[in-house]
């Protein structure tokens, strides 16, 4: 071989040398990059394993907040909130706070959201959730922005204002914060939106008095006699033994009643009112709140009909029963019992 190709053979070997080195470096480099930014160097706390060196609250070092797909979960059992309708911000400090600073800083925060915030510490002695009390200490917390309510989803403005709150609160109390990115909160937001929508039923039966108006004290005597009691919104509420709303009595027109006006007052038209997706007991409710109005409209006398002032027969109210049971097994499908403590949270 003549001098030029062993010259050039040579830069071919020192080329692909060249490449190959370079592609080890750039495989060594990402290695340490998903490392530091997936790796663990302690063991998880919850589990049991030493926890890493500690951190007073009252540091300057800042402790900044960061963005992942999830927020940090626990394997603490109880709590109420839940990742399908709660925005979750998880906060850790490597020595306990107590829950009266965290208090402070939530007030201090000055954030008013217009969506539920709920704030849970994890209970050192019992491994579980429990509501934020001013009296406990806590290394791990949570806050959860609820995504929907009956006045809509959460919007992207409510959940940078809960980020920018629980920041804060992070700061004051020398936390660690892991908040999930917005856009998928907004998208569960926008979906169980959708859901609720499609399962906030009330039901209103009307009442309308056949021989003219009815005294007040009549009204009271038939309520307060089938387990009623009239509440400071002006309506008569039959409650369940925990005190759960069933059903509601009110004036179909002004005033609403109230304690003093009774006497004076009388009523040309009643209307009971089951607010569907917040009552426990499903069709027995159901059936109890009918029965109720059949019992109240031959007392009182007066004839049952709908908004529209049609006459509801045994046909019509047989419909509306058949639809709500299966309203009522939908709302079990998806995992949101009427009258539980997940649907009182949604419809309120």
């Amino acid at each position: 071989m003549s001098e030029l190709q062993l010259g050039l053979l040579g830069i071919g070997v020192l080329v692909v040398v060249g490449v190959l080195a370079y592609n080890k470096l750039q495989e060594r480099r990402l290695e340490r990059q998903a490392k530091g930014l997936f790796g663990s160097s302690h063991d998880d706390v919850l589990l049991g394993g030493s926890a890493a060196p500690r951190r007073t609250a009252a540091s300057s070092e800042r402790i900044e907040p960061t963005l992942s797909e999830a927020p940090q979960e626990s394997h603490a059992p109880g709590g109420a909130l839940d990742v399908s309708v709660d925005y979750i911000a998880t906060l850790e400090t490597q020595q306990a706070v107590a829950g009266e600073a965290v208090s402070s800083a939530i007030v201090e925060s000055l954030s008013s959201p217009a969506k539920p915030v709920r704030w849970e510490g994890r209970n050192r002695q019992t491994a579980s959730w429990e509501p934020l009390a001013a009296s406990g200490e806590y290394q791990l917390l949570r806050a959860g922005l609820q995504l929907v309510d009956r006045n809509g989803a959460a919007n992207e403005q409510d959940l940078s204002g809960f980020g920018a709150m629980v920041r804060s609160v992070a700061d004051a109390v020398g936390a660690s914060c892991t908040l999930a990115e917005p856009a998928g909160a907004r998208q569960r937001a926008q979906e169980l939106d959708a859901l609720c929508a499609d399962l906030d039923v009330q039901i209103g039966l009307n009442l309308i008095a056949r021989g003219g108006a009815v005294p007040g004290t009549r009204i009271r005597a038939l309520a307060e006699a089938h387990g009623l009691a009239l509440e400071a919104d002006g309506l008569f509420y039959r409650r369940d033994e925990s005190g759960l709303e069933l059903y509601t009595l009110g004036n179909m027109e002004e005033p609403a009643f109230s304690a003093d006006g009774m006497k004076a007052l009388s009523a040309r038209g009643l209307t009971l009112l089951l607010n569907v997706a917040r009552v426990p007991g499903g069709i027995a409710t159901l059936d109890r709140y009918v029965e109720f109005a059949r019992v109240l409209a031959e007392a009182l006398p007066a004839a049952i009909v709908d908004d529209n002032r049609q006459p509801l027969d045994q046909a019509g109210l047989s419909k509306i029963r058949a639809q709500l049971q299966a309203l009522y097994a939908s709302m079990e499908q998806q995992g949101i019992p009427a009258g539980s403590a997940l649907a009182l949270r949604l419809f309120s």
